[in-house]
């Protein structure tokens, strides 16, 4: 294969680096029966159907609910400048075929940087990660009302969609994983730590402090004092804990420090309210989560019933 391209020189690291991912990524063998769910054009839905368990039935729950699937060219920012969490159309920017041409003609392409470019502005969003929003608002009690409620039940909630992203990452594994989240198909690599390889009853002691680690990085505790807060909250499993908070806090510190919050400052009364149609018919009562995080107990139980429903109650 040709080294060079059409102007005579090598790629870019930042090219050789998408081709890597890309080629790699297309080696993994797709299982034909569990690629049945794929969405056409979304890049590698067909590998990680094949290769991951919870991504496969986080798309089973989605599309049982109803959820579908629309191709539109969606940036990062007009993503985010959404306020709806809740409706089950999720868009997508359909790049699988440009990437397979691109990783075989690269070398037809005058500027391949810029193609890449291009494409990666484009595919910042994991499907997977949307989907489980809305999945959660069905499993969810009913939403608080005042401002500072709310915004904390949505921590809540983002931090066991953060904790869903590490499980899936964990079921990928390292081979993989990396190159995934660098085309933002997931959002978190498998973690250094081997907590996921233990016993199931470690592996879900370990996924609750993370989520719990996740929260507090939400609600802008001081990094210093989560240990001592884990500790508290989940005692007796001090090994765990150290390797949670070691995980929890790789949060993108932009994300918690200005998208979440901007998000929920602009946003948070019109979710409020469409929160409050969609739990209309609910039968449960308003969740309040404790001002003070070192309350923590029913927001456990919660959690492990997410991981039931997500995992089955065997996992």
């Amino acid at each position: 294969m040709k080294k060079t391209n059409k102007k005579g020189r090598r790629p870019t690291k930042e090219v050789q680096d998408f081709l890597h991912d890309v080629t790699l990524l297309s080696s993994i063998a797709v299982n034909k029966k569990a690629a049945k769910q794929a969405v056409g054009e979304y890049p590698f839905d067909e590998q990680l159907l094949s290769i991951s368990p919870i991504y496969r039935n986080s798309r089973k729950l989605f599309l049982k609910q109803g959820g579908f699937f629309v191709p539109s060219v969606c940036s990062t920012m007009r993503s985010l400048s959404s306020p709806d969490l809740f409706k089950n159309e999720l868009q997508f920017s359909p790049l699988a075929s440009e990437m397979a041409w691109f990783k075989d003609h690269w070398q037809e392409v005058y500027d391949p940087e810029v193609l890449v470019s291009g494409m990666t502005a484009f595919n910042q969003i994991s499907l997977y990660h949307e989907q489980n929003h809305r999945i959660l608002w069905n499993l969810l009690p009913r939403a608080p009302e005042e401002q500072r409620d709310f915004c904390r039940y949505l921590n809540f909630a983002e931090s066991l969609v953060i904790t869903l992203d590490l499980i899936l990452g964990d079921q990928i594994g390292p081979k993989y994983s990396e190159a995934f989240e660098r085309l933002k198909s997931i959002y978190r690599p498998a973690g250094a730590d081997s907590w996921s390889k233990k016993s199931l009853d470690q592996y879900r002691r370990y996924l609750l402090a993370v989520m719990y680690v996740s929260y507090l990085a939400l609600e802008l505790a001081h990094h210093e004092d989560i240990p001592k807060a884990l500790d508290y909250v989940l005692p007796g499993q001090k090994k765990i804990n150290k390797d949670a908070v070691e995980r929890g806090l790789e949060l993108s510190e932009l994300f918690t420090l200005n998208t979440n919050l901007q998000w929920q400052k602009r946003y948070w009364k019109q979710a409020q309210e469409q929160l409050f149609l969609y739990h209309k018919n609910s039968k449960e009562d308003v969740h309040y989560l404790p001002e003070d995080p070192l309350d923590f107990e029913e927001e456990f139980v919660i959690a492990q019933r997410i991981l039931d429903y997500f995992l089955g109650e065997g996992s």
